[in-house]
């Protein structure tokens, strides 16, 4: 399965905005909120794994199925959070889209600090 960055940064917004501190929120629970015509639970599911491996998230997989697994995810970890902040802005995440289109690539760690450079052209740094 192909990575989804607009799919990583919508699960990540969601998190954000739907958990509360030492409030679990489960997978089948972030399909319910996420639900759209173009995902999957095992989409989903493949995607959170991935959020977990990036240290994004702190997640327990409780089950796997043939079509996506069962996850508790825990909380949002730091480097998630720089996540969030550095990708939130649309604009910003547009941007670093682009660029990255325009090359063929999308590595995540590159583009959160292309986002962190937005973010202090922004600022004035």
């Amino acid at each position: 399965m192909k990575r989804d960055l607009d799919l990583i940064r919508d699960i990540m917004l969601t998190l954000e905005e739907k958990m509360d501190y030492g409030q679990n929120i489960s997978s089948e629970q972030l399909f319910e909120i996420m639900k759209n015509d173009m995902l999957s639970i095992k989409k989903l599911t493949y995607h959170i794994g991935l959020l977990v491996e990036a240290n994004y998230i702190k997640a327990k997989e409780l089950k796997t199925y043939s079509d996506g697994s069962i996850f508790t995810i825990n909380t949002i970890t730091f480097d998630g959070q720089d996540f969030i902040d550095a990708l939130r802005d649309s604009k910003i995440w547009n941007e670093v889209k682009g660029k990255f289109s325009e090359i063929g690539s999308s590595a995540l760690s590159v583009m959160i600090d292309l986002g962190k450079d937005y973010l202090k052209k922004q600022i004035g740094l």
